[in-house]
């Protein structure tokens, strides 16, 4: 029996509504074939069009794609999909998605103040080069598609479209109101005042407001408006938005955006593919999704030519202060300044001055508060523990008792993280272990009452509370597909930018997306300083000359499929002379690495010399820590678990290069051995390629190598079998059931299944198979069939349509491009409910429609390919159930 069980072991229904493995949406894009512009474009939106006729499925267009990609946007049934992509005369047909900003909750500082300068530029390098005053930005062009912008804001000119004006460009392609079910409102003014994260991101790229400066506060900017106050962004519009920018001649597009999993074959990365041809740099954020472990980079992050961005986290930030002032006898006072933490809305505002501090002690004795307050706690600031109870029992015994506000002590020694409340709760922040205990043994000391806190009204730049290095919310890589992403690293943690004027100017937000912009602000000044024009050189230098973390205990490099290859330094990227041909090494899986599991292949890579260079340089493997994405029982490791020992080192030949010789022919090697990959676990293995001058003094190139040890056909996708699904659904309980059930297919009394992915997956092919000896071929059914309503005409000599397998195809034919299920990924699983209807084949006009399937006995055959449609796929059967109509019960 396979249920999914609650905390108590009673079966949990499942949330249908929201888990549906095939895209509710009923927008597609179609890429026809031949290139736009051409007699061959022309041929291929005939071709379709005659093609349609023929199969008799209704459709729209809405819109037509004709300068980056032959193709157009078409509404139909969902059901008619699979029909559609049995054509032969499309390129592609692609799934629309929206895409969601990479930012983390926050609010609105409740100060305007004064602007403050950027604390990230003097760990980058770009604090040195705006000193110098040679590079601003001026001349480039940026798009920026995202929420907008507030353009009346002071650090943008206050202004639009004017003449001089650096916001120069733009447009609005959904409105304020679009919500991801409604229709887009678009108009020509991409003004940001309710959602903030646009107008965030271009200040941290081109901000320009006395003390506060961008990256690259002199260049001009297309903002391209592709996301609501409502926080969902089109794929319709994404691609509307990337065509406009490239007509409006930006050169840097980056996107604060991103989409749960990325495949070669979407349409956002098969764009900015060809963006890239024609010499567009394109930036991207990764996404925050780091504790759903591996494979989180989604698109466009995760496209071969994107420059993909992780988030790092710098030795100073702004805050606000916690200043604790106690007697420090009869007759003066001290104060002891604490780092509080963000609050549970980060950065939210609550003032304190002079606020009573006591402790927090319940009527069980404790300081964990679980209990009813042992006092009164009227007006005053209370210390509790963090442990045992949840966040917001403790707040509702304090506020019950009378206390405005609440300081966590954490109860063990780790990187503070906001309190997290379940419901409303007091204004609360966290403080550290030994902060904690130092207040504990204050307040039992002191005087009541004599202890008071106040929390300062400005900021002021102190340690972040985690660790310097990659933040604990970017994503890991690889790719879906196993491409080595992220790329590179930058600032992403409290980024103090510009917000929209009603939400007071200013704030501070973390995420991917406030990387992104960072970087595209580098490679504006870098294409600005005319050193490296094409996109291929600005991205070599950008991401080789970057600086890898390492871990403080072991000492090795942080994986590259976490940090890329470190953070980035502009003074290194202008200084740089060499330029690998490659962006990274992605070695993927072990087929890939070992060919027949026996002698490793050897990766073949180029230098090209830019600019004189002079001087030895010696090259090196420096092995990085490896990641384990499952457990030995074959569940998925969420987040990764690290692994200090499986090292794996690369050969490489040569190791040493004379810089006076370097040509486009300087060519490399580098290949592992088949027995250094050998783990009891499935692991993704990782290193560096390092290349330094042997003077000890230059610019040091850094390549990423990344891989996994095993063959992709050993991706435990499915979870290892148990109480769980996957499983044969009821949907009108929502229950996972057994064998025998039967359904009439009235109202919501339908087969359905769930089923959890453990890693992306490519396409799964949507089947059912009659499971009755006497009916054991689809053809046989053909005279049972009957059509649906609302679809084509049957016509005199319909058979069912079947897959190679004979299995019945469901009318979608298949999914493709799947998420892994986690924690930023809806309920945790993907379900679909079977109206009882499947392909045919009408012989008169050889197109195809979709009937009714007869009564009978079936179950769901699920067709799993992994990467690509090359995989040996894996298949998953359900239980069987019987499908009698009501006509067929009253007979």
């Amino acid at each position: 029996t396979h249920y999914v069980l609650s905390d108590t072991g009673t079966p949990t229904p499942l949330n249908l509504a929201d888990s549906a493995l095939v895209n509710p949406s009923i927008a597609y894009v179609v890429e026809y074939t031949g290139e736009p512009d051409t007699d061959e474009a022309e041929q291929g939106v005939q071709a379709f069009s005659t093609s349609m006729a023929a199969i008799r499925v209704p459709y729209t267009i809405v819109h037509n794609y004709t300068t980056l990609f032959n193709g157009a946007e078409i509404r139909l049934d969902q059901k008619y999909v699979g029909a559609v992509r049995q054509l032969g005369d499309l390129a592609n047909v692609y799934t629309m998605q929206n895409l969601q900003p990479q930012a983390l909750a926050s609010s609105p500082l409740a100060t305007t103040g004064r602007p403050l300068p950027m604390l990230q530029h003097k760990y980058t390098g770009v604090g040195k080069v705006h000193a110098e005053g040679r590079l601003s930005g001026e001349g480039i062009k940026v798009g920026i598609i995202d929420s907008g912008l507030d353009y009346r804001h002071p650090a943008f000119g206050s202004c639009f479209k004017t003449v001089g004006c650096r916001v120069a460009y733009g447009y609005d392609f959904v409105g304020d109101n679009y919500n991801g079910t409604n229709s887009p409102e678009p108009d020509d003014d991409p003004l940001d005042t309710c959602a903030g994260h646009g107008t965030h991101v271009a200040g941290i790229l081109a901000g320009d407001d006395g003390a506060f400066q961008g990256v690259a506060p002199k260049a001009t900017l297309g903002i391209y408006r592709v996301f609501s106050c409502k926080g969902t962004a089109p794929g319709s519009a994404i691609l509307q938005a990337l065509e406009q920018a490239f007509l409006d001649g930006m050169q840097i597009i980056n996107f604060s955006l991103a989409s749960s999993t990325a495949f070669d074959n979407s349409i956002d990365v098969a764009v900015t593919e060809r963006l890239y041809r024609k010499g567009v740099v394109v930036v991207a954020g990764v996404g925050n999704s780091y504790v759903d472990g591996l494979g989180m980079v989604g698109t466009p992050a995760g496209g071969p030519s994107v420059l993909a961005v992780a988030a790092a986290v710098l030795p100073e930030q702004y805050a606000f202060v916690f200043n604790v002032t106690y007697p420090a006898d009869d007759v003066t006072t001290t104060t002891l300044t604490l780092e509080r933490s963000v609050f549970q809305t980060p950065f939210a505002m609550h003032h304190f001055t002079s606020t009573a501090l006591v402790r927090g002690i319940d009527t069980s004795g404790s300081d964990l508060l679980c209990n009813s307050s042992s006092s009164k706690l009227e007006g005053k600031v209370v210390l509790v523990q963090r442990g045992t109870c949840d966040f917001s029992i403790k707040s509702a015994h304090a506020k019950t008792a009378g206390a405005v506000a609440m300081v966590f002590y954490d109860n063990v020694d780790e990187p503070l993280s906001p309190p997290a409340f379940t419901r409303e709760a007091l204004p609360s922040f966290m403080i550290t272990l030994a902060d904690g205990m130092k207040l504990v043994a204050l307040l039992n000391t002191a005087a009541v009452d004599s202890v008071t806190v106040a929390v300062s009204p400005e900021l002021a730049a102190t340690a972040p509370q985690g660790a310097f290095g990659p933040a604990d919310y970017t994503s890991w890589g690889p790719t879906a597909q196993a491409l080595l992403k992220p790329d590179v690293m930058a600032p992403g943690s409290a980024v103090y930018s510009t917000y929209p004027l009603n939400m007071n100017n200013y704030t501070i937000l973390s995420g991917t997306s406030m990387a992104s912009p960072y970087v595209a602000g580098v490679a504006t000044l870098l294409l600005e300083s005319g050193k490296h024009v094409a996109a291929g050189q600005l991205y070599s230098a950008l991401v080789h000359t970057a600086t890898p973390f390492t871990e403080v205990n072991s000492g090795r490099p942080m994986p590259p499929i976490l940090q890329g290859t470190g953070l980035l330094n502009i003074t290194n990227a202008l200084a740089a002379s060499l330029l690998p041909s490659v962006f990274s090494f992605s070695l993927k899986h072990l087929e890939d690495t070992v060919p027949a599991f026996k002698s490793p292949a050897s990766i073949t890579w180029n230098l090209t010399a830019k600019g004189f260079i002079s001087g030895g340089y010696q090259i090196e493997y420096v092995p990085a820590l490896a990641a384990a994405g499952f457990y030995p029982n074959g569940t998925a490791a969420n987040p990764p678990v690290a692994d200090t020992t499986f090292l794996p080192v690369a050969n490489i030949s040569p190791t040493t290069l004379n810089g006076d010789k370097v040509d486009a022919a300087t060519s490399f090697s580098l290949s592992f051995n088949p027995q250094d990959l050998g783990h009891e676990l499935l692991m993704a293995y990782s290193g560096y390629v390092r290349i330094y001058p042997t003077s000890g003094s230059g610019v040091n190139y850094t390549i990423s190598v990344a891989g996994y040890n095993f063959p992709s056909s050993q991706f435990p996708t499915l979870p290892p079998s148990g109480p769980s699904v996957p499983c044969l659904v009821d949907a009108a309980t929502a229950l996972c059931i057994d064998a025998g059930q039967s359904f009439t297919m009235q109202g919501n009394h339908t087969p359905a299944f769930a089923l959890r992915l453990q890693t992306p997956v490519y396409r799964i092919l949507l089947r059912v198979t009659r499971t009755t000896a006497d009916a054991s071929t689809a053809s046989g059914l053909a005279n049972a069939a009957t059509a649906s309503s609302g679809g084509p005409t049957s016509t005199p000599g319909s058979t069912l349509l079947e897959s190679q397998e004979g299995e019945l195809i469901l009318p979608e034919n298949y999914a493709s491009f799947i998420a892994k299920n986690g924690a930023s990924n809806g309920p945790g699983y993907y379900s679909y409910i079977w109206d009882g209807t499947i392909m045919a084949n009408p012989e008169a006009n050889n197109g195809t429609q979709i009937i009714t399937a007869p009564d009978g006995d079936y179950a769901f055959k699920l067709i799993l390919y992994r990467m690509s449609m090359d995989d040996t796929p894996f298949n998953w059967t359900s239980p069987s159930f019987t499908i009698r109509t009501m006509d067929s019960v009253r007979s």
